[in-house]
């Protein structure tokens, strides 16, 4: 949702950046390994206890997250492997971010916030596998207020302001557990109409 709400602003701008580093000599995997890179980096940032730097680079990694979408389409290079591969990367990066965010809690002693953050991964994860998924038996599967680009934000945000990252973490465990129920019921509902019945919607980031 949030993908489609900003992405029509900040296409042209987002085009001009491809467009340059088309003629650098960069690929769309380049981009989508380097952001895996930086996810990475802010993982440990996060293990750290770093949070506003954390919280910077991933932004950061947000921006290469768009660009190497609008390289593959400047440069033609735009397939199906390509947006499959950026998915399963994502999910790395996914794990990365989360992962040092609640390893951090777990060597500092604040289990309920380690197991809060476990439960975020869990219900990403579910989250994106169950749009997969469902997109098997229907068209399309992106109903939900927490997708990837929301869950990331939220999660710069909380850690880049001071005093934010509590409630942060606790809309987060809710939202993504939300959006996967969310995901199934829709998913039961066009299942259970007739085929020529049902209807399609655009895609959507995981």
């Amino acid at each position: 949702m949030l993908r489609k709400m900003i992405y029509p602003k900040i296409e042209t701008l987002l085009n001009t950046a491809a467009g340059f580093l088309h003629e650098k000599g960069f690929t769309p995997n380049q981009l989508t390994f380097a952001g895996l890179g930086l996810n990475v980096v802010s993982g440990a940032l996060f293990m750290l206890g770093l949070f506003p730097a954390a919280g910077l680079m991933l932004l950061v990694a947000g921006l290469g997250d768009m660009l190497d979408g609008a390289l593959a389409r400047t440069s033609g290079r735009a397939s199906k492997f390509g947006a499959f591969l950026d998915s399963v990367v994502d999910r790395y990066s996914d794990f990365f971010v989360f992962g040092g965010l609640a390893g951090h809690f777990a060597v500092t002693g604040r289990m309920g916030w380690f197991l809060l953050v476990m439960g975020i991964i869990a219900g990403g994860f579910v989250t994106s596998y169950s749009k997969a998924r469902a997109e098997n038996f229907i068209d399309a599967c992106s109903v939900g207020v927490f997708e990837r680009p929301e869950r990331l934000i939220a999660l710069a945000v909380g850690a880049i302001l001071p005093g934010l990252m509590g409630l942060v973490i606790w809309v987060l465990f809710f939202g993504t557990q939300a959006t996967a129920v969310q995901r199934i019921l829709y998913t039961q509902s066009l299942l259970a109409e007739p085929a020529a019945a049902r209807s399609s919607d655009p895609a959507k980031p995981l």
